[in-house]
């Protein structure tokens, strides 16, 4: 009985990994697969190609990547053709910077296995990430090509025309996004930033407002709203959407940042250098956040404490920052 449990778990994890593989969303199958192991992986022997996998999946859903390549190594070199082997090695090495490592192991899966969708998707974001786009772009295609109903696709393929400056094209990949499913919040934030890229401002902000109303914590969408709306002149609204995104990330300082500049929009100077104060004791070794303060003090006023930040931001390397403090300092030297 023992024996025919056993195989029947391994089958079961078999199956797991293949649906998981064939999968829209990498991540979410990803965590399904460690769910399922958690229960069966005990079980299994230990010198198995199939339990090598399982138990650098359970490793990698520890966070413990370097261990789980190891596990995959050990899996090929028992089983060469395991097409899920390289896949998850993919995904592991993917996860450690490694994307010259991810991109080899997802070749070598969809050459064992030339349906596997979501190894062309994986593939084509560490293309990206190698500044690849095209390449990135024509993976992505393929993927659609053997699931054309996986809305994530095309909202991944739209991400990569993004980066491209392809916004025509990269917008009508979001659109099929969300025709494919209306609740896909990311699709609707990335039409948005599509739009906003390429003029559409009033186009962008219902984009943001449809993202955060199905997901309120999504906080880049807050924030992508802010800075849309500061671009049509609505300093007020802004400042609540920066809000939003500081509530969800107190952190977020790009968030802080703009909060601050729209305050200074509408005369709260006091507001503002609270945001940067924020800012600045967060990030001391960036240029650009002493040459913001110091902006931001010289129109309120505080010519003293503008030419102190300004003088930080010129010694960190900022030469607008270094203009702008000659044209500060020049009265100085003019006066007797």
């Amino acid at each position: 009985m023992e024996n025919t449990l056993n195989d029947h778990l391994r089958q079961v994890l078999r199956m797991n990994r293949q649906q998981a593989r064939h999968a829209g969303n990498p991540i979410a199958s990803f965590f399904l697969m460690v769910a399922l192991l958690l229960f069966a992986a005990p079980v299994l022997h230990a010198e198995s190609a199939d339990s090598l996998i399982d138990q650098g999946i359970l490793k990698a859903g520890r966070g413990d990547f370097r261990g789980a390549i190891d596990d995959f190594s050990h899996a090929i070199r028992l089983n060469p053709s395991s097409s899920d082997a390289y896949y998850n090695r993919g995904l592991a090495r993917g996860s450690t910077g490694d994307m010259k490592g991810a991109i080899a192991d997802y070749t070598r899966c969809v050459r064992l296995d030339p349906r596997s969708f979501s190894a062309y998707n994986n593939r084509g974001f560490s293309l990206a990430a190698l500044g690849r786009y095209a390449d990135a772009v024509a993976d992505m295609s393929r993927a659609i090509a053997i699931k054309p109903d996986m809305a994530q696709f095309y909202n991944n393929r739209g991400t990569i025309r993004t980066s491209m400056k392809q916004y025509a094209l990269a917008i009508a990949d979001f659109t099929r996004a969300i025709e494919l499913d209306p609740l896909l919040a990311g699709a609707y934030n990335n039409r948005g930033l599509a739009r906003n890229l390429c003029g559409d401002l009033t186009g962008a902000v219902p984009d943001y407002l449809k993202a955060v109303s199905i997901d309120p914590r999504y906080k880049v969408a807050w924030y992508n709203l802010g800075n849309a709306r500061v671009a049509l002149g609505e300093a007020k609204a802004a400042i609540e959407d920066y809000s939003k995104a500081l509530v969800l990330d107190p952190d977020m300082l790009v968030a802080r940042n703009n909060r601050a500049f729209a305050k200074l929009s509408l005369g709260d100077y006091a507001g503002a250098l609270e945001d940067l104060n924020r800012v600045v004791q967060a990030a001391p070794r960036s240029a650009s956040v002493w040459y913001n303060r110091g902006v931001a003090r010289k129109l309120a006023g505080d010519r003293k404490g503008a030419i102190e930040d300004l003088r930080w931001a010129s010694a960190l390397g900022d030469s607008l920052a270094a203009r702008v403090l000659r044209e500060l300092t020049s009265h100085d030297k003019e006066s007797p």
